[in-house]
């Protein structure tokens, strides 16, 4: 095989494993403590809009804060009972806690703020205004 064609081969064999184990976690893997789940934040000529993806929860395990300019969202995702584990292949999804906070870099009606969960998506949507906001709320989740 000349050279040319096993840098090649190399290649492909290191992106097939790179592609493979990505995302898996070894087989000792023990979730951590906290994690952070996938955001999408983007905003629209009026609102500002916060996607969280964590299923496997309820609507009152999590919270949501805003303070002046910085959302904060919280809680915490319980690990499903199951029967005792004798051999794991494979452990992707994280339990436990997870907080992730936001700075917000323009005013908010933080009066109006709506958030929904479900199938597995917290979604967060706050008009935006020119008015200073007010201090502390706490978003109640329907």
């Amino acid at each position: 095989m000349p050279p040319k064609d096993f840098d090649q081969f190399s290649d492909q064999v290191y992106r097939m494993m790179s592609d493979m184990f990505k995302d898996a976690k070894p087989l000792w893997y023990q979730p951590d403590r906290s994690f952070s789940p996938l955001m999408d934040i983007y905003e629209t000529e009026d609102h500002l809009v916060v996607v969280l993806e964590i299923a496997g929860m309820k609507a009152e395990d999590i919270h949501v804060i805003f303070d002046k300019d910085i959302l904060s969202i919280s809680g915490f995702r319980k690990e499903p009972s199951s029967p005792t584990k004798i051999r794991l292949h494979q452990m992707e999804i994280d339990y436990g806690k997870f907080q992730r906070t936001i700075r917000i870099p323009f005013p908010l009606r933080s009066d109006d703020f709506k958030a929904s969960y479900r199938q597995g998506f917290l979604v967060i949507t706050v008009p935006k205004t020119k008015e200073p906001v007010s201090p502390n709320v706490e978003v109640k989740i329907r």
